[in-house]
């Protein structure tokens, strides 16, 4: 589980803005599109899910399971390589059938297969999103403001 400590900057019904200093994790993780460097880009803004209910002033602690992490990975990095080697092969398998020539065939459904990964990588983070399995966690208060 990553966790990082940081102050409640404003909250707004189930989420919580919080300001956390810039670490060596930020860059190898897969929600780093959900934080907002502030000034100098040392410190963050990080929109997370409240669910200890803490307020504005209030330092506490963030975390993301680390399954979340693996899951995004895979998804964002090898999935679209995966499609087009799959495109690839089918590519070369389909050609002769068709009677195209194997290598713009290959190339064809390769690059087909690569966009559509892109596409099923967008609908699944949505998806994500939505339920909230990607979003860092207000686990706890440690010291109210």
């Amino acid at each position: 589980m990553m966790t990082e400590e940081g102050m409640v900057k404003r909250t707004m019904g189930t989420k919580a803005w919080v300001v956390t200093r810039r670490s060596d994790m930020c860059e190898s993780c897969s929600s780093h599109g959900a934080c907002q460097v502030l000034g100098g880009g040392k410190e963050m803004e990080v929109e997370a899910l409240n669910e200890v209910q803490a307020r504005p002033g209030d330092q506490v602690l963030l975390t993301l399971e680390d399954q979340s992490l693996v899951k995004l990975s895979f998804l964002v990095y090898l999935f679209p390589i995966l499609a087009l080697i799959a495109g690839a092969a089918i590519g070369q398998k389909v050609a002769p059938i068709l009677g195209t020539n194997p290598e713009l065939t290959s190339f064809g459904i390769a690059s087909l297969c690569f966009g559509l990964a892109f596409v099923l990588v967008r609908i699944k983070d949505k998806k994500l999103e939505r339920t909230g399995a990607v979003i860092p966690k207000v686990s706890r208060i440690i010291k109210e403001g």
